[in-house]
């Protein structure tokens, strides 16, 4: 039970920070917000795909490739910010 209310109270979090993020990628049109947006909505499916499936462990491959995938979005997207200056 309080996983549950914990996990919920996770994914709004990351759903506010996807959001926060896609929001100055509008005013700005700067791709870094945009991978950071992406990456934090990744991480909400993945913690979504947890309570939903009632997934305990963290290291089954679907949960860790999708928590990967998104921190090698991070990544990318500060490489690529880096790059193009």
């Amino acid at each position: 039970m309080l996983d549950s209310f914990l996990s919920g109270s996770i994914c709004m979090g990351f759903l506010l920070v996807s959001m926060f993020f896609l929001r100055f990628w509008k005013t700005t049109r700067d791709r870094l917000f945009l991978f950071f947006s992406g990456a934090f909505a990744l991480m909400l499916v993945e913690r979504i795909l947890r309570v939903a499936l009632d997934i305990t462990t963290e290291w089954l491959p679907m949960v860790y490739l999708l928590r990967l995938a998104a921190f090698v979005m991070i990544a990318y997207g500060i490489l690529d910010k880096n790059r193009r200056k």
